[in-house]
Order: structure tokens, then sequence, then C-alpha cells
């Protein structure tokens, strides 16, 4: 991976906030979700490291929690004015899915993400 200083680098804020056209996973998304499964294992089930049903019920809790999510972050997005074609882009759906699955979906506001 190559690192830039940030000074060095023009590039227009569009292009910075727009994720990829698709979702897809890479060796980033892998890493993550492994260091999740181990931790999660970890935290549940910590003499079951080699145990494929540890991983399984860990890949499910991560499963289940990010489909929980999903509504929560399509409110944003639309709270943040993005049409419903760009939240569809992100989730690998048509506009009108997206838009019938997450529209009036989340109705209690939960707080934003603290990274601090």
């Amino acid at each position: 991976m190559t690192y830039y200083d940030i000074d060095d680098v023009s590039v227009s804020i569009d292009d910075v906030a727009r994720p990829p056209a698709l979702p897809f996973s890479d060796d980033h998304t892998r890493a993550l979700i492994d260091q999740a499964v181990a931790s999660i294992i970890s935290l549940r089930l910590p003499l079951s490291h080699d145990d494929a049903t540890a991983e399984l019920h860990a890949l499910a809790s991560i499963v289940s929690e990010a489909q929980a999510r999903l509504p929560y972050a399509a409110t944003d997005a639309r709270d943040q004015d993005h049409s419903w074609a760009e939240i569809a882009t992100c989730l690998g759906v048509s506009p009108a899915a997206a838009r019938r699955r997450f529209a009036g979906a989340a109705t209690t506001r939960r707080s934003p993400l603290d990274l601090d």
C-alpha cells in the first residue's frame, strides 16, 4: 500500500467522498472480518478458536449486526442529501429496491459513531 503526504495530493472532495461503484471484498475487508471473528470468539468462546461452529457463530453475529445497521446508515445517507440512486449503488441494488427496503425503516435515531 502506498501512503501519500496529504499536502502533496490534489484530489477533489467529490472524489474523496464518493464510495466505489459497487460493494466489494478485498484484502482489507477479509483482514478486518478475520480480526472481528477472532475477537468475537475470544470474548464469547475463548476455548473454541479451532472450532468451526465458533467461527459460524461469530460470522452470523457480524452479519446480523451489519443488517441491523443498514437502515440507520441509509437514513443517515438520506439526511446528508444522498439520492436513492447513490444509496442503491453502495448497496449493489436498484434505486427502487433501496427505497422499498429503507424508506421510513429507521424510525429511531441512533447517535453518530464517536471515533474519539
